[in-house]
């Protein structure tokens, strides 16, 4: 005994639908991965100077390559802000680092 004798058509995409989807998979990917955190250090920047470095991790964030430190980048200042991103230029470097397991990540230390 069958329970059903049809069949049925699978509509194909049609090219502008996969256009559409791939754009959309795109804005996604590329709104989701800039990730940006500041913190103020007591009043935070005046606006005289800034120092931008780049932070590497290897095993996907868990053990640092190289020390960072945004204390030293302030130069003894009290006040200053330090913001931490995942921004464009890491994600241009992601397809070179990933096979290796290594992600970045840029700092900024504003004065």
């Amino acid at each position: 005994m069958r329970l059903c004798d049809r069949t049925v058509a699978v509509e194909k995409p049609t090219l502008l639908r996969a256009r559409l989807g791939a754009v959309i998979c795109l804005l996604l990917a590329f709104s989701a991965g800039c990730v940006h955190h500041r913190h103020s250090v007591g009043l935070g920047s005046t606006g005289t100077g800034q120092q931008q470095a780049r932070q590497y991790y290897v095993l996907f964030g868990i053990v640092a390559t190289n020390d960072v430190s945004a204390q030293r980048m302030a130069d003894g200042l009290t006040s200053y802000t330090v913001e931490t991103s995942f921004g464009w230029m890491d994600m241009l470097l992601q397809p070179l680092l990933l096979p290796l397991t290594m992600t970045s990540r840029t700092v900024v230390v504003r004065t």
